[in-house]
């Protein structure tokens, strides 16, 4: 690890929002544009649905999930809470926004640059649908899975939402436990980190919930949870993730 570049922190709650009509009946809703990453096209936003506000049924030339993170999130027919990740295939047909009662929030992400293709008919949505559904997780009922890291075995938990068979990207929820921090290390891809609860510790800077840090490919680093709380956050990559450690013992 030779080479370290600067990492990206981008705190939302200062962010304006966005306000974006559809382009079908212009409706609006709010978007905080976070990462497009230059080297797959995989974008990251926050959306805010207004209540009452539904996209129009359409499709996009790429595979993309949503975190809720407030309010209930319809899509199609049904109905969904903070805590679950929604991914939708590439070709998936979808219409989605929040209900009738109060807005939802969510986290956006895509493997390839996000465009979106509106099915104008039936005959045009019944082209397009192929039978590919959405694919729900609840991470409300997944159990933690404990990882020991490698160079201090200390624990910390991990829920993996989605790994990618095209790009690689992976997205997972983490939790870090008060105390725990990483040794300094790289990663051969990029990767980011949204804070969902707690404090995250990152080369002794701390960053409360809201906070966006985007750590590009070859940045050098340390991170994890503050001494008194537990930290969770949602983290993905643009490519498949290993570790790199700064101690030459660890750099194979």
């Amino acid at each position: 690890m030779t080479e370290n570049k600067k990492v990206e922190v981008l705190d939302t709650n200062r962010m304006p929002w966005q306000v974006c009509p559809t382009s079908t009946d212009k409706k609006v809703f709010g978007q905080k544009q976070l990462i497009q990453d230059p080297d797959i096209g995989m974008e990251s936003a926050l959306y805010e649905y207004p209540a009452g506000f539904t996209t129009y049924m359409h499709t996009h030339p790429c595979g993309h999930g949503h975190f809720i993170l407030e309010g209930q999130m319809k899509v199609n027919q049904s109905y969904y809470g903070p805590g679950t990740f929604i991914w939708y295939p590439e070709g998936c047909v979808a219409e989605h926004g929040a209900t009738a009662f109060e807005h939802a929030k969510v986290l956006m992400f895509s493997n390839k640059p996000f465009k979106v293709n509106y099915c104008k008919d039936e005959a045009d949505r019944q082209s397009r649908e192929k039978g590919i559904e959405p694919i729900l997780v609840d991470t409300n009922r997944m159990e933690w899975f404990y990882r020991m890291a490698s160079t201090s075995g200390k624990l910390f938990g991990k829920k993996a939402l989605h790994q990618d068979k095209d790009t690689g990207m992976e997205i997972n929820l983490m939790r870090y436990p008060a105390g725990f921090t990483t040794e300094r290390h790289a990663h051969p891809c990029s990767q980011g980190f949204y804070i969902i609860q707690g404090q995250f510790h990152s080369d002794q800077m701390i960053y409360g919930p809201g906070t966006m840090l985007w750590y590009p490919e070859g940045c050098i680093a340390e991170h994890g949870a503050t001494a008194y709380e537990d930290c969770v956050c949602i983290q993905f990559s643009n490519k498949p993730q290993k570790m790199l450690y700064e101690r030459p013992e660890y750099q194979k």
